[in-house]
């Protein structure tokens, strides 16, 4: 601890037993990351120019025909319904040609649970909160897609429900708020001091509209999971409390300087958070299953931390790819990370079990995708060698990626929030996963 921090951290003591595990958990991934090879690894399907250039035309095709669908949204209510179904449908049926096009085969997130399940999130996002900014509404929708995954594995049925809401919606009340860089650390250990209390049961009324917020979710998860019955639930959200503060103070200069370090509390903070994923939608994990959720975890929130390179360096927030990036290209540890990731799969899912050899390959082909895009718009962090060798595996050219994002943002992510935000964010997402229309 810095001497020079003046507020007591408001780490929480009840995590349990699962402290312990967790722990384990972290030594094992940091250990195949480790011995995880930073040679190119096998990419798999390569997009010769002609395809890439047939895909983005589509893209760009699909993108002005929606446009121009939003514009005949009906101003009579009795109508909306309606035009919402047709306008779902055709997003549908474009996201089929894309992955058939694209030889994807991530056709899993277009299955009906998982659209249902998106559909009843931002109803109920828009209910919650009317005020709710459809980039808040997607931050909160890629934890629920995890979620849902989860309870594919865990063999749930994919669904909707509170407790997959709630927490969901906590983050991007808790994220926008902790990476507000006008607060001090001081102030925000402080805040989130009253966070803890709640997650732990103690009465804290809140200060402001945020606290409010994030206590009403947290009641969802209690009216869901009783806290005797089930401990893991709140211990585990509980350890993504700890790992966040972690995560605080590691923001700090000159803190934490050793790459060991960095990647440990990128390990406990990714996995921690997708171990309260695990049990926020079944109530208890077996060993396995939380060691999977952990392993799960870590390759989501390296991708992430790949993926902001240039916002964690200009906040001064240390990461891997941020505290590497000054020295060489970032290519071997683009490598690395797409080899971790695969090794671990192989390791945690048994292919013979037809749900988690599925969800093999939607981690794996998600993942990569997330990880080449990061290459893509990133690109001098990287040899020109091998920006070229990496976009030859994307559907699409990286340079009509960054326009394709453009025209997206103009035509549905600004001039439209009068008119249908949310109800349209349920409609285009649908394509998420992806990550090739909506981005991250």
């Amino acid at each position: 601890m810095r001497k020079d921090l003046t507020v007591p951290l408001p780490f929480s003591q009840k995590v349990g037993r699962l402290e312990g595990n967790i722990a384990r958990y972290k030594r094992e991934y940091l250990r195949i990351w480790g011995e995880a090879s930073s040679a190119p690894p096998e990419m798999g399907k390569i997009y010769p120019e002609k395809q890439q250039k047939a895909i983005e035309k589509e893209l760009f095709r699909f993108v002005d025909e929606a446009s121009a669908k939003v514009d005949e949204y009906p101003a009579v209510k009795d109508k909306q319904k309606a035009w919402m179904a047709d306008f779902v449908a055709e997003v549908r049926e474009f996201s089929r040609r894309f992955l058939e096009m694209s030889e994807l085969s991530l056709d899993i997130v277009l299955q009906e649970d998982f659209v249902r399940s998106t559909q009843m999130f931002v109803e109920k996002a828009k209910e919650f909160d009317p005020e709710f900014a459809i980039e808040n509404v997607y931050q909160a929708l890629r934890n629920a897609w995890i979620m849902n995954s989860l309870q594919m594995y865990l063999g749930l049925e994919v669904k909707f429900c509170d407790s997959l809401f709630a927490y969901s919606m906590i983050y991007p009340y808790m994220d926008n708020y902790l990476d507000d860089v006008s607060l001090s650390l001081e102030d925000k250990l402080r805040l989130i001091g009253r966070l803890r209390d709640w997650l732990e049961g103690k009465q804290n009324p809140p200060e402001n509209r945020n606290g409010e917020k994030i206590l009403r979710l947290i009641k969802m998860i209690e009216s869901e999971y009783d806290r005797e019955k089930f401990p893991g639930v709140y211990q585990s959200m509980l350890a993504i409390f700890n790992a966040q503060i972690k995560s605080l103070i590691q923001q700090r200069e000159h803190t934490l300087p050793f790459e060991v370090d960095i990647l440990d509390c990128s390990f406990e903070k990714g996995g921690t958070s997708v171990l309260a994923d695990g049990f926020l939608v079944s109530g208890t994990l077996t060993g396995k299953e939380a060691d999977f959720c952990f392993g799960f975890g870590t390759y989501l929130q390296l991708a992430d931390d790949i993926q902001d390179l240039e916002t964690d360096q200009k906040n001064k927030h240390r990461t891997i790819f941020s505290f590497s990036s000054g020295k060489n290209s970032l290519d071997h540890l683009a490598n690395r990370l797409l080899n971790f990731i695969a090794i671990s799969l192989d390791a945690k899912l048994d292919e013979k079990k037809q749900r988690e050899k599925a969800l093999k390959e939607l981690i794996l082909k998600n993942c990569a995708l997330l990880i080449l895009e990061a290459v893509g718009k990133n690109k001098g962090y990287y040899s020109r060698k091998y920006v070229s060798r990496m976009e030859k595996y994307f559907p699409i050219r990286f340079s009509r990626l960054l326009k394709l994002r453009k025209k997206l943002q103009k035509k549905f992510l600004k001039d439209r929030r009068h008119v249908i935000d949310l109800n349209l964010a349920s409609a285009f997402l649908l394509t998420a996963t992806s990550r090739i229309l909506c981005g991250r």
